[in-house]
């Protein structure tokens, strides 16, 4: 016995008995074609069914047919042929298969925006349509239609999407519904619509129907925790068989989907007060990804199931790991929401930690039919990846690092405080390169004629990207450096010190977070009219707000013409001359590859990887470095 062993264990669920307490969480992905259901979606709602997951709830499905969205749709039978092949496929895994029932309200990506009241979402969004009462009756009528067709389609139980700012949640906020007539004003009316959709499900369908709600509306304001609960009663009394409880809107995604900076369990509270006030199931969500603080809400009461999110994306074995007591051999969600960036750019999902994401349909490791001797040159994220999968497939495979440890980038990616969660990613790769049987050389420079001497069938280059260094007069000052070594700590930097850093992307954001978090009194200076490019939307909303409180100076559309002893010189878009003092100068303007750089020795076959062929994002990273490893 274990204490993860409760996750394990069956429940109830309406008429339903879940295997265990472990449940996918709806997320979208963007395989869908035309709202219908692929062969893509039906990969990758099988892998993990495979890994052993007890309860896989689709994603959002639009249930309106005029709503436009990226979203699979569940508004008419044309849609059923591809829903049916999605639970066909699933049944074979024992896992309970349920849907969510999703309208946008206006938080739609195109055509009409509808809410209870005329409040656009910002200010760059369309002032959405006031619905009538005859509107909210044949909305209601679209999801009883929409929980019919999920019936047919033989969905196990139905969800309706009532959190996240979507149309039952506008409902519910004070904030965002004005109403003064039955759908406004008391809770008991902005709760009307949650209502009699709730109802209209359950006298559809004898489906057990789950109701995702906003335990909190986040720091936007809106519906409070204790007025969670009490909506969750009263729609527990209109048919729910159990809550989803979450948090925030389209204002507070950084509760939502918490960035890394965010501590595991943030809603666990939220869970707990709403379970205190119905007796039905109640599921937790918030980066619950570790085993010990997944198995602790259940064994605490706080709720009776476990979502997991972006930890089944980056790790869909999972259920199964923890449950074989693999714990070492989790591939660790890094919460880095990269999935989360790429879906809402209308993407297809992808994850940063593992390749196989959202191709499942064609990733295959097969074994090499020759297995060669391969050598690969740098150890960030394209480097490990292709010398893990290329050694996955039966190669000779070692890996060469001129630092003292593998990781390259990773290293300083992993240093600045919001950020911590990319060393565990490091650790893991590092561990499994061990694990398979790599041969690790750190702290070795290769050159040519070092790997004559190796004499590989094949070279991954994958030696990353180094720092632009314009020619900027004072540059070589003694006082200038790079960022990375002022993340590493390889400058003496005091508190009070007045450091100012040029170039706002993600390099010189988190050397600038590290440095105000130690009292170092810090000046962004940056080309761009925005700092944080590069950085995903919201990591990078929550880390310019802890820039904010940390008192960093953001100078941009700010051009630096020059570093003397004692200040950094800039011109803004006027012309006009600015000085900024400096104690120290870090320099974040760029990076160039090095591939090109790298000799090689004829005759054998050479894969430039990752930065250093092109600087990229991490997901870009990592999966040519996966391409690479397969192609091998």
């Amino acid at each position: 016995m274990t204490r993860h062993d409760v996750l394990f264990e069956p429940v109830r669920l309406g008429g339903l008995t879940l295997r265990n307490r472990l449940v996918m969480a709806p997320m979208g992905t963007c395989l869908d074609v035309g709202g219908h259901i692929t062969d893509d979606t039906i990969a990758y709602y099988r892998r993990r069914a495979d890994g052993g997951v007890g309860t896989i709830t689709v994603e959002g499905c639009l249930v309106s047919a005029e709503t436009i969205g990226p979203e699979p749709r569940i508004s008419g039978p044309e849609y059923l042929p591809g829903l049916r092949r999605l639970v066909e496929a699933l049944r074979p895994y024992g896992v309970t298969v349920g849907v969510q029932l999703m309208h946008p309200g206006r938080q739609v990506v195109d055509g009409p925006s509808v809410a209870p009241s005329p409040i656009p979402l910002n200010s760059a969004s369309p002032v959405p349509r006031e619905l009538t009462g005859e509107d909210i009756a044949g909305i209601v009528r679209d999801y009883a239609a929409a929980a019919m067709l999920a019936a047919d389609a033989g969905f196990d139980f139905v969800e309706v999407h009532g959190a996240h700012g979507y149309l039952p949640s506008n409902f519910l906020s004070p904030q965002f519904n004005r109403r003064t007539d039955a759908y406004g004003g008391s809770l008991e009316n902005r709760a009307r619509f949650s209502v009699e959709v709730a109802r209209a499900i359950t006298e559809a369908t004898d489906l057990p129907l789950v109701w995702r709600l906003n335990g909190d509306d986040g720091p936007s304001g809106g519906l409070t925790v204790d007025e969670a609960a009490r909506v969750a009663a009263v729609v527990v009394g209109a048919g729910a068989s159990a809550i989803s409880v979450s948090a925030g809107t389209w204002l507070s995604l950084q509760v939502t989907l918490a960035p890394m900076a965010v501590p595991r369990g943030h809603m666990r509270p939220l869970a707990a007060a709403v379970k205190r006030a119905v007796d039905v199931p109640v599921m937790a969500v918030g980066r619950l990804d570790d085993p010990d603080e997944a198995a602790a809400v259940v064994e605490s009461g706080d709720a009776d199931l476990v979502l997991l999110g972006r930890a089944l994306i980056a790790e869909p074995d999972w259920p199964d790991k923890v449950r074989e007591g693999r714990l070492a051999e989790l591939r660790p969600c890094i919460a880095c929401n990269a999935c989360v960036d790429l879906v809402g750019r209308g993407e297809r999902a992808r994850c940063a930690v593992n390749p196989e994401a959202g191709r499942e349909l064609t990733w295959e490791l097969k074994p090499a039919v020759t297995p060669r001797r391969v050598m690969v040159v740098g150890s960030g994220p394209a480097g490990m990846e292709a010398a893990r999968v290329a050694r996955l497939r039966g190669h000779d495979v070692s890996i060469w690092e001129r630092d003292g440890r593998l990781g390259g980038k990773l290293e300083v990616a992993g240093l600045a405080p919001s950020k911590r969660e990319v060393l565990r990613f490091r650790a893991h790769q590092a561990q499994r390169l061990a694990d398979l049987g790599v041969a690790i050389h750190t702290g070795v420079e290769v050159d040519a004629a070092l790997v004559e001497r190796e004499t590989p069938d094949a070279l991954v280059v994958a030696t990353g990207a180094e720092p632009l260094v314009p020619p900027i007069p004072g540059i070589d000052a003694p006082h200038v450096h790079d960022a990375q070594r002022l993340l590493r700590g390889e400058v003496a930097v005091e508190p009070g010190q007045r450091v100012v850093v040029i170039g706002g992307s993600a390099t010189g954001c988190e050397t600038a977070e590290l440095l105000a978090a130690g009292g170092v009194r810090v000046t962004i200076v940056e080309m761009r009219a925005t700092i944080g490019r590069g950085i995903e939307a919201i990591t990078r909303r929550q880390l310019v707000r802890q820039l904010r409180q940390d008192d960093v100076e953001v100078r941009t559309k700010a051009t630096v013409v020059a570093i003397e002893p004692g200040a950094v010189v800039h011109t803004d878009p006027e012309g006009a001359s600015h000085d900024v003092p400096a104690d120290l100068v870090a320099l974040a303007i760029g990076w160039r590859p090095t591939g090109e750089s790298f000799e090689t020795p004829p005759g054998v076959e050479v894969w430039v990887l990752g930065d250093a062929e092109q600087p990229a994002d991490f997901v870009r990273a990592v999966n040519s470095g996966a391409d690479a490893g397969l192609a091998l």
